[in-house]
């Protein structure tokens, strides 16, 4: 049986991020993706944004972590030559009634450490955005847009030069608790392969909660469901793209699945809209766009771009948020665990890593990679 001092599952940014640092500090790691390469799920479809920190209550782990990730991040993308670009956002109050809620999304962005945030008023959002239609707005400067398959590509060549192995087409199918370490079956092609581990990190995304479920956990008593959210994006043509240079966001409604959608640039100066969310009954990775749903798009950004007509969207691609919150729910934090307490001494649970999880995975892998050398 092969041995390692640590497993990681699951290949997304997270996954990498974590195998990566644990690779860097000495540490025998091998990471398992199910799939034929890295991040081809929640982690390459989404936004590429790179958040501030204002959504997300003080004191959470999402709020910490993506405020110190996007510090770490940009700071990475100059050291590796990544493409990164600080856009800077405006979220956007098209009413009077949504003034408050911006005068609240800024008290809480002061509070967890968002630098620069301010309002703006309807002249300053001219002076950014001269097509941009709203009566106030909040300006967060150090907000950004990522190339994420490169800072992946990087990380995962990375972990690898440091000594960390990387297994595709690898299916996590169980783990046995055997105090002192883990055994793992393993399922590549039509092999099943057993193999042992100090520590096991559970960074499986979509489908972390199975993952904790077939390493004997009980998911309803720790409330460790996943429900799989999807978010469809649009995008606007050539011609009504070069209208905008930054990030142009909506005031966010509390219990959404989501922020509302919103319009981002992109690294080629092309511009989505995106993502809508829609919580699905079936757990189905279901990547289709709804073309029908153009007018439900169009009717949603042109309050604040009314440049745009219907015909200026086309669809574009989809994407699926691991999310704990449950539909219509209250805010539900990240789960970055070690399972000690529950009687899993070096299992760590990273469950509902979902936005901001991209901004944030570097610091969620110095968070892992502290508890980790306790261990060691």
């Amino acid at each position: 049986m092969e041995k390692f001092d640590c497993i990681v599952i699951g290949a997304g940014v997270v996954g990498l991020a974590v195998a990566n640092d644990l690779a860097i500090d000495g540490r025998s790691v091998l990471l398992i993706e199910r799939h034929d390469s890295f991040g081809t799920e929640t982690s390459s479809r989404n936004s590429e944004v790179m958040h501030g920190g204002m959504y997300y209550p003080t004191g959470s782990l999402k709020a910490n972590l993506c405020v110190q990730g996007r510090r770490l991040l940009y700071d990475f993308c100059r050291t590796h030559n990544i493409p990164c670009k600080k856009t800077g956002k405006i979220v956007v109050a098209t009413d009077d009634q949504e003034i408050p809620a911006l005068e609240k999304l800024l008290k809480l962005g002061l509070a967890n450490g968002v630098e620069g945030l301010h309002l703006i008023d309807e002249g300053e959002i001219k002076s950014f955005e001269p097509q941009v239609s709203g009566m106030a707005a909040l300006f967060s400067p150090e907000t950004g847009i990522i190339d994420s398959h490169k800072l992946m590509s990087c990380l995962a060549d990375s972990a690898k030069e440091h000594g960390a192995v990387i297994a595709y087409n690898s299916n996590f199918l169980r783990a046995i608790n055997k105090s002192d370490s883990y055994e793992l079956v393993i399922k590549n092609g039509t092999d099943e392969l057993e193999l042992k581990a100090k520590i096991v990190i559970n960074s499986a995304g979509l489908d972390s909660d199975i993952v904790a479920q077939n390493a004997g956990f009980d998911l309803e008593k720790h409330h460790y469901h996943i429900h799989y959210c999807k978010g469809q994006y649009f995008r606007l043509n050539t011609a009504k793209a070069r209208f905008l240079k930054m990030l142009v966001y909506p005031v966010p409604k509390p219990t959404s699945g989501g922020l509302g959608v919103h319009a981002t640039v992109d690294l080629a100066g092309g511009v989505r809209l995106g993502p809508d969310d829609e919580y699905l009954k079936l757990r189905i990775q279901d990547y289709s766009v709804d073309s029908s749903d153009r007018l439900k798009f169009y009717d949603s950004a042109r309050k604040f771009i009314p440049f745009i007509s219907e015909n200026d969207l086309y669809a574009d691609t989809a994407g699926m948020r691991p999310k704990l919150q449950e539909p219509g729910g209250d805010f539900r934090d990240f789960v970055i665990s070690d399972e000690t307490v529950k009687g899993f001494p070096g299992f760590i649970n990273l469950i509902g890593i979902e936005s901001p999880g991209l901004t944030a995975s570097l610091a969620i892998s110095g968070y892992v990679r502290d508890r980790v050398a306790q261990y060691f």
